[in-house]
């Protein structure tokens, strides 16, 4: 799941991030969900309860993001499906 950002950021962007999820967000400056700007990274718990990172995107444009899905592979999704409404933690920008 963390390596398609990693991946995609040493790829397209030329840029060494971490492969934790928890890091990746320590290394990313806070963006709200509207100053959201391509290539920066969504993140989300897997419970509703939870602050602690579970799940990393990068955000496309158009309040879409590509991510890893258990099961279904790497897929685009909306910011506005109910599930990663519910789950948003926050936006990242990578410093």
């Amino acid at each position: 799941m963390f390596g398609l950002v990693y991946r995609i950021y040493r790829k397209a962007y030329r840029t060494q991030v971490s492969r934790s999820s928890e890091q990746l967000k320590a290394q990313s400056r806070k963006v709200s969900k509207s100053n959201l700007q391509e290539g920066d990274l969504v993140f989300f718990s897997n419970h509703r309860s939870s602050k602690r990172v579970g799940h990393v995107g990068i955000y496309l444009k158009d309040r879409k993001f590509i991510h890893a899905s258990t099961g279904r592979g790497v897929i685009i999704s909306s910011l506005d499906e109910p599930y990663y409404r519910k789950h948003w933690i926050c936006g990242g920008r990578v410093r």
